[in-house]
């Protein structure tokens, strides 16, 4: 009760949180009018952290200004509200007060913040500003209050100490609380500060800590008006009333019909309410009350979640809508003298249940009834009705939509959401179209992800900022695009990196400053090699871009002379690994680098395998072998990174579709290699071993290069299981065998059963008819006990071979699932369901198959 009655706590309050109420970062669209109505402009549920603290937020900013206001018409309009402010709240500049009788108010004030504070049991055990207090003082100070107010003769002052000696007691547990409130509560009559509202607060939260409950919720009830700014104290303190004896009491107590309009108002506030039957109830007392509207109201603000944009989940179904159905019943049965919230209401729900016609119907009604800047969102229901209506969009449409957005942009109240719900409404439209930039510009409206523009996407950007016979539409993108300098330089620095990244070197020489000072030097030098995978070794030899650039030409030029130039070669293989994901100058490709995702996968395949042809050229030619086994270790990287290219996974990343890497995690390191080895990736690796073992620079690999030792280890690891399975006499009964481990064991007691092993299986007992449904059922098992990987790895050489396979093709979808590779899942998700039509066996599919596909 305690923390409750703490909310207005004027004196003593900190800032729980920041931000408002009507538009919270977690709802996307909200198109009404704010509404003058206790809890009108909060969604969602009252007794949340985020609504609570908003709303604390603000009461305690609105108090502290109302509060100043009355101070500074008490000081007679001599200080600025920053000077009462130092003085009110903390306690500073008091040697401005001149008048004894405030200064020794502002004295104690100060004085007893600390027996009023949650934390003054500590206070008194570990001492507040360097002193313990000490809380038998406490009625002491209550008493030294109400001498003041007998004693002062300034009724502003009088008011504010009753407050101070009413609190003090109540927030101490005396037991005088209730007579100190009927002995001074004539000062509350005709007084219209805000200090009046404290008291009634008190004074309700008194009554229930005496165990007086429903008397207590029915003065907090006084409480609920738009004229009060503790308005929220009625709600919050409502949960008292808990059986029906008590709400009984409570309605017998009203003293007239607003009063219980307000009871059933506020029980509806509860997010488990059923709002339709209080509105009822509502309207059974007083068909027009205002509560009405904003019950109502409330109910289609929050209905308006309907356009909330999907949250990213891996479990999330389809989204489902409420029925409005029987609000859309009831509401035609109403007759108002002002129709005007009923018939916006039904706009939208029967919006909601795509009856378009009835909803327009309603819609040109309410403009007929509409008054003031409730307007604005009538106008945005017409043209939200407008945008969902569009199939395809041309010319003709731009000029449409820029036409009706450039109007709506105006309004001041949902303008936000409206900009924001054309772009989320058009972006699919222009997809489907395959107008790739509009696609890209709608989905970047109001952030231009510079790092996701490549260079067909720049060229198209420029070509549309430079159209002359713009649509009003496309005015308007190119506007919000490029409106922010800081968006205009990044872009043109990207453009830089765009180029390099596409190996347009010329071009990029054109745009880079002609430098080749110390401090503008590249922290890595593209022409250097090191054993460290990514060769990000800092070396005493540096270039600047320029200078970078410039050699990179060089060598290109040299090549076109000398084809078969060795160090032409080898720098120019070093330099394009240097400038793929895996080197040591990436940066100089991108805006930002990523530690586990790429963006391009073409223009990385490009770079490798650009790197790869020039390092066999320089290897061909090479003479010494310890230059070559170096050669050969480049080589070998450069298809580690193929590796990494072809495997990768698409992933979304702000908004981009990226490119996620196998190696990215460490925790992956030794199925990585396993999976590189089965797919036929190694030959360099071998090649080091068999031919330049007895070189320097390979036995410094060998201590240095932990890659290297990973695939020998591997290596061996395949020739002992390889061996192990040759041995094995009766090839069904060790399928039977591993079927059967697989089914019973746990998942810690399957280690030997990792790629390495299924790979060898499959060398040995190749796949058929007649063994098929075993392997089947390992994979099955492998699923079930998560060892997705191996499962994966059966499973597609399963559905290789026997592509309608349902089974297969069902477990397939699932292992993709449990690594949360949904595209993969999907992939095979839907050609199994597929199947099972064609099969005419579709009431067979698993609801969970089908919910999985519809939610991606």
């Amino acid at each position: 009760m305690l923390r409750v009655l703490l909310l207005f706590v004027f004196f003593y309050t900190t800032s729980i949180a920041c931000g408002g109420g009507f538009w919270p970062d977690d709802y996307q669209f909200r198109f009404l009018h704010k509404r003058n109505f206790e809890f009108a402009n909060i969604t969602g549920d009252l007794t949340s952290s985020r609504v609570y603290n908003d709303l604390i937020y603000e009461y305690n900013d609105e108090i502290k200004k109302q509060n100043i206001k009355e101070w500074k018409a008490q000081f007679g309009n001599f200080y600025s509200e920053k000077e009462i402010e130092d003085i009110i709240y903390k306690n500073k500049e008091l040697s401005k007060i001149k008048n004894e009788e405030i200064r020794d108010y502002i004295d104690f004030l100060e004085y007893q913040k600390p027996y009023i504070s949650s934390w003054k049991s500590y206070y008194s055990r570990f001492g507040y500003k360097g002193k313990k207090i000490d809380l038998s003082k406490v009625p002491s100070m209550v008493n030294e209050a109400l001498l003041e107010v007998d004693k002062v003769k300034n009724n502003y002052l009088k008011l504010r100490y009753f407050f101070i000696a009413l609190r003090l007691s109540h927030y101490n547990n005396l037991d005088n609380t209730l007579q100190i409130y009927e002995k001074y509560k004539y000062l509350l009559k005709n007084s219209n500060s805000i200090v009046k509202e404290w008291i009634q607060g008190l004074y309700a939260g008194m009554l229930i800590k005496k165990g007086e409950v429903v008397k207590g919720v029915y003065e907090f009830t006084k409480l609920f008006g738009e004229d009060k700014y503790n308005w929220h104290l009625a709600y919050y303190n409502f949960k008292y009333i808990k059986t029906d004896e008590q709400w009984n009491k409570l309605l017998s107590m009203a003293k007239n019909k607003e009063e219980k309009i307000k009871f059933y108002t506020i029980r509806a506030l509860n997010v488990k309410a059923n709002v339709l039957e209080e509105l009822k109830n509502i309207t059974k007392i007083d068909k027009n009350s205002k509560f009405f509207d904003l019950l109502l109201f409330r109910t289609l603000l929050n209905s308006q979640e309907f356009f909330d944009l999907p949250m990213p989940s891996y479990y999330e179904t389809t989204k489902r809508f409420k029925d409005y159905k029987p609000f859309i019943s009831y509401l035609k049965s109403i007759k108002r003298d002002n129709m005007y919230m009923v018939d916006l209401t039904l706009a939208y729900f029967n919006f909601y249940q795509k009856n378009i016609d009835v909803s327009k119907k309603y819609l040109n009604k309410a403009y007929k009834e509409v008054s003031g800047d409730d307007i604005h969102e009538l106008n945005a229901l017409k043209y939200i009705i407008y945008l969902n209506n569009l199939t395809k969009i041309d010319e003709k449409i731009e000029d449409e939509i820029g036409t009706k957005l450039e109007k709506l942009m105006l309004q001041p109240c949902n303008k936000n959401s409206l900009h924001k719900y054309t772009f989320y409404k058009i972006k699919d439209i222009y997809k489907k179209q395959n107008n790739e930039l509009k696609y890209f510009l709608s989905k970047n409206i109001d952030y231009t992800n510079v790092n996701a523009i490549n260079l067909e996407k720049y060229n198209e950007l420029k070509a549309l900022e430079n159209k002359q016979n713009k649509t009003k539409l496309e005015k308007y993108m190119i506007t919000h695009t490029l409106k922010s300098e800081y968006v205009r330089i990044e872009l043109k620095l990207a453009y830089t990196n765009i180029l390099m990244n596409n190996l347009m070197f010329e071009e990029a020489l054109k745009r880079v400053k002609k430098t080749t000072k110390k401090e503008d030097k590249l922290e890595f030098n593209i022409f250097n090699n090191y054993i460290v995978g990514n060769n990000r070794v800092h070396s005493e030899k540096k270039y600047t871009l320029y200078e970078t650039i410039k050699k990179l030409i060089d060598i290109q030029n040299n090549l076109k002379k000398n084809p078969n130039s060795t160090m032409d070669n080898y720098l120019y293989a070093t330099a394009l690994y240097n400038l793929s994901y895996w080197g040591n100058s990436n940066s100089l490709t991108t805006v930002y680098r990523s530690n586990y995702y790429f963006k391009e996968k073409d223009n990385e395949l490009k770079k490798i395998n650009l790197s790869i042809k020039h390092f066999k050229k320089a290897l061909k030619r090479a003479k010494n072998k310890e230059f070559k086994s170096k050669i050969v270790y480049m080589l070998a990287k450069s298809e580690l990174a193929l590796y990494d290219i072809n495997n990768s996974k698409v992933v979304n990343y702000n908004s981009t579709k990226v490119h996620e890497t196998k190696r990215a995690y460490s925790w992956n390191i030794s199925t990585t290699y396993e999976n590189y080895i089965i797919k036929g990736y190694g030959k360099f690796f071998d090649d080091l071993k068999n031919k330049y073992q007895d070189t320097n620079y390979y036995k410094e690999l060998l201590k240095e290069c932990g890659y290297l030792n990973y695939y020998h280890d591997t290596v061996e690891d395949i020739k002992r299981v390889n061996t192990q399975i040759k041995n094995s006499l009766n090839k069904i009964e060790l399928l039977k065998s591993i079927e059967n481990d697989t089914k019973l064991k746990r998942k810690n007691d399957l280690n030997k059963y990792n790629q390495i092993y299924f790979y060898n299986l499959f060398r040995n007992i190749k796949l058929s008819k007649s063994n098929v449904t075993y392997y089947n059922n390992i994979a099955y098992y492998l699923n079930k006990k998560r060892k997705n990987n191996e499962a994966i790895y059966i499973l597609e050489k399963i559905v290789n071979k026997y592509p309608n396979r349902v089974v297969a093709l069902y477990n397939l979808g699932d292992a993709y699932y449990d690594i949360y590779d949904m595209d993969m899942a999907k992939k095979y998700y839907k050609k199994y369901v597929a199947l099972m039509k064609k099969l005419k066996k579709e009431n067979n599919i698993p609801k969970k198959v089908l919910s999985r596909i519809q939610s991606w």
